[in-house]
């Protein structure tokens, strides 16, 4: 049964692909590249609309999939060279064998704020209702959990998690009552909090540590092309620090890739998300425990990798992109 379910979703991910195209010697390298619909995401559209993949020979194609486990289940079956996702479903294919990794993480934590519906008043009373994620395992997931410990409450028993499929999904929910609860990124919960929802906890204004869209591939891309994983990420730190210098220029690609058009969500989002991103975006060790700490509670054989990170991130290649070594 997981073993069709497993095929099942791979052909999801390869349908959800554009169909690859062989290149002459004197063009641009094709170079897709998974993406979900947050700005955490934003290195990697504005490095291509600034051009700076193309000074390396890139070819750089974002491509939206849904959900964290999808883009990883595409990189571990080669057909994306590189992709952005969460340590969550990296972390939790890598301890199961697959050959996926960490490369490089631009925050620490995404401005995540846990928001009710109006009638909520506290913790306790989200006991007995339901909130949701996009996916079990993705990114949403661990943050709805986090968030809830954070205020006091099990995930495991408290509340029912619905899998919805994306961020839309989850503000419709909530909009209609048919959640209770749920964790948002910046660019899903500045409408609610423009109207004065109740917000529990906004995860950025804690001590949690969590690599989120990190530069994700395989160690064997990795070993076979190491000026390719170098180069790409040479273009991916510089989009981040023209992110960091130019709002302008960060809120029009924000606009294009996640055509947003609001304004206050636009400018909100990447104020937010400028004060986040790393100048040097390696892969926090403590992150990586967190998420293995978070993980055990499913997944008790995965014990093993508590304290240990180096089977989940590579800090190689972006040190050799910076010059460091």
């Amino acid at each position: 049964m997981r073993h069709h379910s497993f095929i099942v979703l791979l052909t999801l991910v390869c349908a959800s692909l554009p169909p690859y195209q062989a290149v002459g010697a004197q063009e641009l390298r094709r170079i897709l590249y998974g993406t979900s619909a947050s700005p955490s995401h934003l290195p990697v559209w504005v490095a291509k609309d600034a051009g700076y993949f193309q000074k390396y020979g890139f070819n750089v194609e974002p491509v939206q999939i849904r959900g964290g486990s999808l883009i990883t289940l595409a990189i571990i079956t080669g057909n994306l060279q590189f992709s952005g996702a969460g340590a969550e479903s990296v972390i939790a294919a890598r301890a199961a064998g697959a050959d996926v990794i960490l490369l490089a993480c631009p925050v620490d934590v995404d401005p995540v704020y846990l928001i009710t519906r109006p009638e909520i008043k506290s913790a306790a009373e989200l006991k007995g209702h339901a909130s949701a994620v996009t996916r079990y395992g993705s990114t949403t997931h661990f943050y709805l959990r986090t968030a809830l410990r954070h205020v006091g409450l099990n995930p495991d028993r408290d509340m029912t998690i619905l899998q919805l499929g994306a961020g839309p999904e989850m503000v419709a929910a909530l909009e209609a009552g048919r959640i209770a609860a749920a964790a948002l990124t910046a660019r899903y919960a500045i409408p609610f909090l423009e109207r004065n929802w109740p917000v529990l906890v906004d995860l950025s204004a804690t001590d949690l540590i969590y690599p989120s869209s990190c530069v994700a591939s395989s160690r064997a891309f990795m070993r076979a092309e190491p000026k390719t994983t170098e180069d790409f990420l040479r273009a991916y730190v510089a989009g981040i620090q023209l992110i960091k210098r130019d709002h302008a220029f960060a809120e029009k690609s924000l606009s294009k890739w996640l055509r947003e058009n609001d304004p206050v969500i636009l400018k909100k989002s990447i104020q937010a998300y400028q004060k986040l991103f790393k100048r040097t975006p390696f892969v926090s060790d403590k992150g990586i425990d967190n998420v293995v700490k978070d993980l055990v509670g499913m997944r008790p054989e995965f014990k093993e990798y508590i304290g240990w990170p180096e089977p989940f991130r590579e800090n190689g290649p972006l040190e050799r992109a910076l010059g460091r070594r």
